[in-house]
């Protein structure tokens, strides 16, 4: 007579290789529209970046010190690893090379979100990758994005984990550091997590210290502050919409020295003086997210993760730059929040609470966002960096922008119902809760 209960399990890991195989499959075809799309011709100019830093790091007597200044030196340390493994002279191998190395990040943050049974999230981060498009195959940002990404999934599961994670996204963009502020406070987890993310911090920056001094380590920040007003950046939002109803002469949008398209004109140094102070209002918000978690003895997973949502876009919005590639920064942690985590009690299993609905909100905001991003760059660049710019490019750019604010603030809001519907998170708690960590 047949087991029920082995022939259940039989049925469960039937349904659970057809349902990870339809996702495969779903990763596979999208994946494959991302490089159709990379072929139309519009589109595949957007190699350039790759080629660029080919370019300074086969140059010869370049030392390290003058190489790629506007980034961190870890980045070169990947970026010589890939060289060395492509063979190094050939800039189609270094590119093809670049890609897949993309690819096998993006692959593992899909695989990560399933594995930990964030299954909708997974399904959310295949369609939002596809959605900005084949751009990043040909960007660093997938690392530091995937580095924040299981930064959320390990938050309680593997919290030296974490801590890691975190300070290798701060090596490579710096501003990632600040994500640890949602994740300090005076439980045990917490204090692994933070000694982690110092230890880890440290060991990278006294290696960027002896390999290039200190000069060469604070570049990417001088060069961050001498740039201008990046015509994609939420503060030109207005100057590009002036721009595209005045005369073809009153504003000037030109490639910079800073290898970015930069406006000028009427008005503009008004916007970079109120970028200047978003900036700084950015910052004091991580910090008082850092100041409620320390007072509140820490904070719940998804607490947290809605923390590190509102840092990224905070960021992201009031950023005097802003290149198309930095939302997948924002979309790891949001693929998180998608679904229940385990151990906690704030997210019910069968309906979902406020505070989910917010969430579910914050990720279509954030989708369509993406969608707009790949619309304007690289598919109707052209129509927006033109002396006559197209009046109807020039408005997704404005309409991708307000949907970038109405995302953060929806994730200001998920934040602020988090805290008052929840309770702080103390020692005991921890303790009690922990045989759940292992489930999802």
């Amino acid at each position: 007579m047949p087991d029920p209960q082995q022939s259940k399990t039989f049925n469960r890991a039937r349904a659970d290789f057809l349902t990870g195989a339809g996702v495969t499959a779903l990763w596979v075809l999208t994946r494959l529209l991302m490089l159709r799309i990379f072929t139309l011709p519009n589109a595949s100019y957007i190699t350039g970046d790759v080629r660029y830093y080919h370019y300074w790091l086969t140059a010869a007597h370049i030392p390290v010190q003058e190489m790629l200044r506007e980034y961190p030196v870890p980045v070169i340390w990947g970026m010589r690893t890939l060289l060395w493994a492509s063979g190094g002279s050939d800039a189609n191998y270094f590119l093809g090379l670049f890609v897949v190395a993309m690819i096998v990040l993006d692959a593992i943050m899909t695989l990560a979100l399933w594995r930990y049974g964030h299954r909708v999230g997974a399904l959310w981060w295949i369609l939002f990758v596809m959605a900005i498009g084949p751009l990043m195959w040909f960007r660093f940002d997938m690392v530091p994005a995937v580095s924040m990404g299981l930064a959320a999934l390990w938050f309680r599961r593997h919290p030296s984990a974490c801590g890691v994670a975190v300070a290798v996204g701060a090596a490579i963009k710096l501003w990632p550091a600040l994500l640890i502020l949602p994740m300090i406070g005076r439980t045990r987890a917490a204090v692994r997590r933070v000694v982690a993310f110092a230890i880890s911090g440290a060991a990278l920056a006294l290696g960027s210290l002896a390999a290039a001094g200190l000069t060469r380590s604070l570049s990417p920040l001088t060069w961050q502050s001498d740039r201008g007003l990046q015509i994609e950046s939420i503060p030109a939002t207005v100057p590009m919409l002036q721009r595209a109803f005045s005369a073809p002469d009153q504003y000037l949008v030109a490639l910079s020295t800073f290898n970015a398209y930069e406006i000028s004109g009427p008005g503009v140094p008004d916007w970079l003086n109120l970028s200047s102070v978003a900036m700084v209002l950015a910052v004091a918000a991580a910090a008082l997210i850092g100041w409620i978690t320390w007072s509140r003895g820490g904070l719940s997973h998804r607490q947290a993760v809605l923390g590190a949502a509102v840092i990224i876009g905070g960021l992201i919005v009031a950023n005097k730059t802003l290149s198309p590639q930095y939302f997948i920064w924002w979309g790891a942690p949001v693929a998180v929040l998608l679904d229940r985590f385990g151990g906690e009690a704030d997210w019910p299993r069968r309906r979902l609470d406020r505070v989910g609905r917010i969430c579910l909100g914050i990720a279509g905001a954030l989708f369509a966002t993406g969608l707009l991003t790949q619309c304007i760059y690289p598919l109707s660049y052209g129509h927006i960096i033109s002396p006559t710019p197209a009046g109807w490019a020039t408005g997704l750019l404005v309409l991708r922008n307000l949907m970038a604010v109405v995302t953060l603030g929806m994730c200001v809001w998920g934040l602020v119902a988090s805290l008052r519907t929840g309770s702080a998170v103390n020692a005991d708690r921890v303790r009690r809760i922990s045989p759940l960590e292992k489930t999802v």
